[in-house]
């Protein structure tokens, strides 16, 4: 670890390549839409994203939007893997590794219309969070989107001592040098601790499973939640007053679930909340009832509000795509009161609507016409709760989808090749939403085999298990690894036939396929 330079933060193992539908600026819009609130939106968008990981998420939004981005991740690991994801996809991207310090003294940065960052905040230091406060201050754009996403009490407040413990160990135990085995390290020591019985598990008797939970996730993502030199958990009015000199404003959540009440608050829940005046001792009072432990925060500099008639109108031309076949969509929902059943007269006919023309997006004037039978609020709430659920997501005009077809083919082509040899990217770039969609890797060969002329679903069995055998790999099934050819290519063969019939429908429609 070179600690000249990575003021601390985990730099020997690179972070996970996960996507993240939050820095989607037509998710933003949408969130904002929903409360009433419209943001700057120029036809060449410039957007700025801090802290960009492996670089999968700005790469794919990048392509997926017009207009132009510009990233930093001060890892220059990352932000070399980044690059050569934005030469692929031809987007022109702008991917430093420079430090929030350094992004700030540069003289060649314009204005943005939305700056992003997604689990940054609370893992950097106190100036580093004044640097990202005044980039924002100069450079995000009257009417801007500014996302913020980050650990808060009161929902952490009964496990940050684990985080203690993890990291006192890694500061002053004798710990191994591998990044994976420092990590074993101090879990071990957590678990022996605990398992002494100390008095503090009286008043936190969780913490063991806590542990036992956190012990069986991926290293890479332990590593960089958990080990580094800062970790700033705070409450959501800390970062509103530490995001006020910038202009930024509060605007609404970036979780659409999060605005279901009857799924998150009890009755009297809602009434307290309904008590409150203040928009923000009334959000931070939601934490308390909720027990929030991750936010989502959008916040705008010099938000327009809209009247109901206006909103309504930008939300009945707004385009809606399924992401997935309508019997994989579950009726139920989670939320902080637990599991809930979706009124079926009301989702069913909704998910039937919006799968017609071969799942074709279709804006939410056209679903209203299609279901004369619900309410406007029920309509209403029914996308905005299957967007929530990552059912379905709002999309872009047919002109930028077409505007963007050609950067996102190209990045996707890349990926899937990629797939050949790695699985590690499971995401590919929708023209239509402006993000990612899952695909894993069997799915994107199966694209990548189509796209060469194989047409039928053995044909594409038959290309992955060429790839396969080659890297001498097999599949894995029920925990059981498939030894016999005739075995990996039965299993290849019926994942391809279900991707013929029931994935394939949806990524075309998503113009990834």
């Amino acid at each position: 670890m070179n600690d000249v330079w990575n003021e601390g933060y985990f730099t020997d193992i690179g972070y996970t390549y996960g996507c993240y539908r939050e820095i989607n600026p037509v998710f933003q819009r949408f969130c904002l839409l929903v409360h009433g609130l419209s943001a700057s939106e120029s036809p060449e968008g410039q957007h700025c994203e801090l802290g960009f990981g492996q670089g999968v998420s700005v790469n794919i939004h990048a392509a997926a939007n017009p207009g132009h981005y510009v990233a930093t991740d001060f890892n220059p690991a990352h932000a070399a893997h980044a690059n050569t994801l934005s030469r692929a996809s031809g987007s022109g991207a702008r991917l430093y590794d420079d430090s929030f310090e350094q992004l700030l003294a540069r003289t060649d940065l314009q204005q943005f219309d939305s700056i992003s960052l997604h689990g940054i905040w609370a893992w950097v230091s106190r100036e580093n969070q004044q640097y990202i406060a005044e980039f924002a201050r100069r450079h995000l754009k009257p009417g801007g989107i500014f996302y913020n996403s980050y650990n808060c009490f009161p929902g952490w407040a009964p496990t940050y001592p684990l985080r203690q413990l993890f990291a006192v160990h890694d500061r002053y135990a004798a710990a191994p040098h591998g990044a994976s085995e420092r990590v074993d390290a101090a879990l071990k020591f957590s678990e022996a601790l605990l398992a002494a019985n100390p008095h503090y598990l009286k008043v936190a008797p969780h913490l063991p499973e806590k542990l036992k939970a956190i012990s069986g996730q991926d290293r890479s993502y332990l590593v960089h939640e958990y080990f580094n030199r800062d970790w700033n958990c705070m409450y959501f009015t800390d970062v509103v007053d530490a995001l006020a000199p910038a202009k930024l404003d509060y605007a609404c959540t970036a979780a659409p679930l999060d605005t279901v009440d009857a799924v998150n608050l009890s009755a009297e829940g809602v009434a307290f909340l309904a008590s409150i005046d203040h928009p923000i001792l009334r959000e931070q009072a939601r934490d308390y009832f909720v027990n929030q432990q991750f936010r989502k925060d959008l916040y705008v500099r010099g938000a327009t509000r809209l009247n109901a008639a206006e909103q309504r109108e930008r939300l009945l031309e707004t385009r809606f795509v399924l992401l997935k076949p309508v019997d994989e969509v579950t009726l139920k929902v989670t939320g902080a009161m637990g599991e809930a059943t979706l009124q079926e007269d009301v989702y069913a006919p909704t998910l039937a609507a919006l799968a017609e023309k071969k799942y074709t997006p279709k804006t939410l004037r056209e679903l209203a016409s299609a279901l004369p039978n619900l309410r406007w609020a029920q309509l209403q709430q029914a996308v905005v709760v299957l967007v929530g659920m990552d059912a379905v997501a709002p999309c872009h005009t047919e002109a930028i989808t077409k505007q963007v077809q050609k950067r996102c083919t190209a990045l996707n082509q890349h990926l899937c090749a990629r797939a050949q040899f790695a699985n590690d990217i499971e995401a590919l770039a929708s023209p239509v939403t402006g993000g990612g969609i899952g695909v894993n890797r069997f799915q994107q060969l199966f694209l990548q085999a189509l796209s060469q002329g194989k047409k039928q679903p053995s044909d594409w069995s038959a290309y992955v298990w060429q790839i396969l055998t080659a890297q001498n790999q097999k599949l894995v099934k029920e925990g059981k690894t498939l030894e016999s050819a005739e075995e990996n290519l039965a299993e290849l063969t019926a994942q391809a036939q279900t991707f013929a019939e029931k994935q394939l429908p949806v990524l075309k429609a998503l113009q990834i396929a």
